[in-house]
């Protein structure tokens, strides 16, 4: 049921607010209505299961001074000891720094560079499961190649508190985690997006297979997760990051091209409003925050970023591309205080936050404005944009955006430095920037 505030945001924004703006009179309830209920996207953004490889899949050759061999079909635990004597403490990234905290992890790593493994990920067809399942719908055109990463082993008391990967560049897709048939109780992935939780438990998985087989469980690197407390025995896992295979170096493949056949709900209720001359009659812009973070740096080209979208972010994007409707990712900067937080500035490019450097008596965001051509916009649905101070008469663009799902806060740099990685690594960050959509006036939509 539509709530009396939000029909008097709705109606008051049509007969006041937007007179100010390039955009027009926002859509009606009904018509925001139907396009919110299009966006329903309940694909999980991860996916698990169990395969089981040829016997040299379970081999591990470990030790650089000591090399040693052990097979997972048998490991007997006196293999484990020795693999974990070799480990060395797991450190995790805080801030600029990697820290070692037994309060906030405790497990011991060994880099990729002191082990080897003969799993065949492409042989076994994991790679093209993967790729089925987090590209959802783009397999076709992308691709998906695994870098090792880790050994990590979890005895009895070890755990991981919640976390988000590292970002190690913005092709990065996720992480695919690896778990051998060694017996323990506990140690289960938990994975949290969105107010939602998934629980990967790959003990459970393994001791259910008719022979030796490896459980794996591949997520975005967006995704919240944590090792919950192993309560005996050895878990011991390998993992791979993740990459999008840039299509560039596929000839003849667009990572994303008109594909009539593959029709999506909003992209059927879109094209019927667009059809529709009652809605933005005279045009209008949508915005769509995203619902993931994405690696970047202060170097890094919104517009490529298309390329690299996840989940419901790319089916956004998609379906407003095959509409013919040149969807842009912008980045909203805004300093925070009680007026601020309503509205920004929108930019088609990553610059430094808060460090642009203005000139005496400028504010960050006028700055942005003038000297970088930004665009005056509101953040939320029911803003009441006025002209503010810090905006001079006459300077800038206005746009007024009709949120079809909600403004991400992640979207601001300065809000999203990482805490707490699995590693600290320097040059990235995760950023959500927005899909902004600008829609004709109703004579001008074919």
């Amino acid at each position: 049921m539509n709530s009396p505030r939000m029909i008097q945001v709705l109606t008051f924004g049509l007969r006041n607010t937007l007179k100010r703006f390039n955009a027009r009179p926002m859509a009606t309830l009904a018509q925001l209505e139907s396009l919110k209920k299009a966006l329903s996207y309940d694909r999980p953004p991860l996916c698990s299961g169990a395969i089981s490889p040829s016997p040299e899949g379970l081999y591990l050759y470990y030790g650089k001074k000591n090399p040693r061999f052990i097979d997972f079909a048998s490991a007997t635990p006196a293999d484990l000891d020795l693999l974990t004597a070799a480990c060395d403490p797991a450190t995790f990234g805080r801030g600029n720094e990697d820290v070692y905290d037994e309060s906030y992890r405790k497990a011991v790593k060994m880099d990729a560079s002191n082990f080897s493994v003969q799993l065949d990920l492409a042989g076994s067809g994991l790679i093209r499961t993967i790729e089925d399942q987090l590209l959802q719908g783009e397999a076709e055109k992308m691709r998906i190649r695994a870098e090792l990463y880790k050994l990590n082993v979890h005895d009895k008391g070890s755990f991981f508190k919640t976390h988000r990967d590292t970002p190690r560049g913005t092709d990065m897709l996720g992480s695919l985690v690896i778990t051998y048939p060694t017996p323990h109780e506990g140690g289960e992935l938990a994975l949290r997006h969105k107010d939602r939780e998934w629980k990967f438990d790959a003990n459970s998985l393994t001791v259910t297979q008719p022979s030796p087989s490896l459980a794996y469980v591949a997520f975005y690197s967006d995704i919240e997760h944590e090792v919950l407390e192993v309560t005996s025995g050895r878990r011991v896992t390998i993992t791979y990051n993740l990459y999008f295979v840039d299509p560039a170096s596929r000839p003849g493949v667009s990572a994303i091209t008109p594909n009539l056949k593959n029709t999506s709900n909003l992209q059927t209720t879109l094209r019927g409003l667009l059809k529709n001359p009652e809605f933005l009659p005279d045009g209008g812009t949508l915005g769509f925050g995203l619902a993931h973070l994405y690696p970047v740096t202060f170097e890094t080209e919104l517009r490529e970023m298309a390329t690299y979208l996840k989940g419901e972010d790319a089916h956004v994007y998609r379906a407003c591309r095959e509409l013919q409707l040149q969807p842009s990712l912008q980045v909203i900067y805004s300093e925070a205080d009680s007026f601020r937080d309503e509205c920004g500035v929108m930019l088609d490019q990553i610059v430094r936050d808060p460090d642009y450097e203005c000139e005496d008596g400028d504010s960050y965001e006028s700055t942005l404005i003038r000297e970088l051509g930004g665009v005056l916009v509101n953040k939320t649905q029911d803003t009441v944009l006025k002209r503010p101070h810090w905006v001079s008469d006459g300077e800038g663009e206005e746009v007024f955006i009709t949120w079809i799902s909600p403004f991400n806060e992640q979207n601001q740099l300065e809000d999203i430095s990482m805490t707490y990685g699995n590693e600290f690594c320097a040059g990235f960050i995760y950023c959500s920037p927005c899909i902004i959509v600008r829609i004709p006036a109703a004579s001008d939509r074919v």
